[in-house]
C-alpha cells in the first residue's frame, strides 16, 4: 500500500491530505473512516481485496495523518475537502463507502456532488440527529478543554484500559477482533484531533432532506446489535432512498470491517462493481 499527500484548500488554508492506495490500475473505490477512526480501520479489507480492484482510503482532515484546518469545520467541510481532492487528483465518477460519520460525509458529497458517483455503500451511516451526537454538554469549558487538554483527552480513551471498555461499547465481542485491528482502533482515536472540534459542529444542515437528488445505486450495511447508531435509524433512509437495498449483518456490532469481515468486503465489492 503506498501512501499519497495532496495540498488542498480547506477555508484560508491549503492542507495536506493524506491517502493510502492498495491496487493497482482505474478510478479506485474511495473509502471513508468514521468519527474516532482513521484510513487504518479498512486496512485488513485493503490487504485482503488489492488484487481485485483499486481502493483509496482517505483521512479526512484532523484524522490520522491529515492536517488540520486552523478553522473550525462545519459538517459540509467534509465533503467539500473531499471533492476538491477528487478535483485535483483528476478523478472521474467514483464509487464509494463510508462508515459512522464518514457515511455522513459520504451522502452529504453525493448530494451535492450528484455526478461524481456512481455506487454508494454506507456502513451504519450516522445522518441522523441524535442528542448523543451534539457537542453542546461541553458547555463553556469546550474550548478550553479541547485546547489544553484533547491530545491527552485522546490518548487516554485509546490507551488499553480506557479504550477496551469504549471499543466494548461498540463491537460485540471484543476478544474476537485481532490485537492488530485494534492497534488500529487505538491509533485511529489518537489521531482523531478533528473529532473534539467536530462534535460540537455536529450538524447535518438538513442533509436527510437532500437525499432524494441521489439517483444511483444505493447499499446499506448495518450490524442488528450496533450499539452506537441504532439499527432503526436504517428505516429513514430507506423511506429517502427507495433505490436502497439493506444487508443486515446479524450479531454485530458498529465496526462490520473487523467484526464481519467477509461480509464487509462483500459490500466493498458490491460497491467496486460500478467500475466494471
Amino acid at each position: 500500500m503506498d501512501d499519497c499527500w495532496d495540498l488542498i484548500p480547506v477555508h484560508e488554508d491549503r492542507i495536506r491530505l493524506h491517502s493510502v492506495i492498495s491496487g493497482a490500475g482505474g478510478v479506485p473505490l474511495v473509502l471513508i473512516h468514521g468519527m474516532a477512526s482513521s484510513w487504518r480501520q479498512w486496512r485488513g479489507s485493503m490487504e485482503r481485496l488489492k488484487n481485485a480492484f483499486p481502493l483509496t482510503a482517505l483521512d479526512l482532515p484532523g484524522f490520522g495523518l491529515s492536517a488540520a484546518s486552523r478553522a473550525p469545520m462545519a459538517f459540509q467541510d467534509f465533503a467539500d475537502a473531499a471533492e476538491q481532492w477528487c478535483r485535483q487528483r483528476g478523478w472521474g465518477q467514483l464509487a464509494g463507502v463510508g462508515h459512522s460519520f464518514g457515511g455522513a460525509v459520504l451522502l452529504d458529497w453525493a448530494s451535492r456532488y450528484p455526478d461524481r458517483f456512481r455506487r454508494v455503500a454506507l456502513l451504519a451511516p450516522a445522518a441522523i440527529d441524535h442528542p448523543w451526537f451534539r457537542g453542546d454538554l461541553w458547555g463553556l469549558q469546550y474550548g478550553l478543554i479541547r485546547r489544553l487538554a484533547g491530545p491527552l483527552i485522546l490518548w487516554v480513551v485509546s490507551t488499553q484500559w480506557v479504550g477496551r471498555r469504549l471499543f466494548g461499547h461498540i463491537v460485540t465481542d471484543l476478544n474476537a477482533v485481532e490485537r492488530g485491528e485494534v492497534l488500529d482502533l487505538q491509533w485511529g482515536c489518537r489521531r482523531a484531533r478533528e473529532m473534539l472540534r467536530a462534535l460540537h459542529y455536529y450538524r447535518f444542515d438538513g442533509l436527510m432532506e437532500r437525499l432524494d437528488r441521489i439517483r444511483v445505486p444505493v447499499l446499506l450495511g448495518w450490524g442488528s446489535a450496533d450499539r452506537v447508531v441504532p439499527p432503526e435509524d436504517a428505516d429513514a433512509y430507506l423511506a429517502r432512498l427507495p433505490q436502497a437495498e439493506i444487508r443486515w449483518f446479524q450479531g454485530c456490532g458498529h465496526v462490520p470491517m473487523v467484526e464481519r469481515r467477509a461480509e464487509c468486503d462483500d459490500v466493498l465489492r458490491w460497491a467496486a462493481d460500478a467500475h466494471r
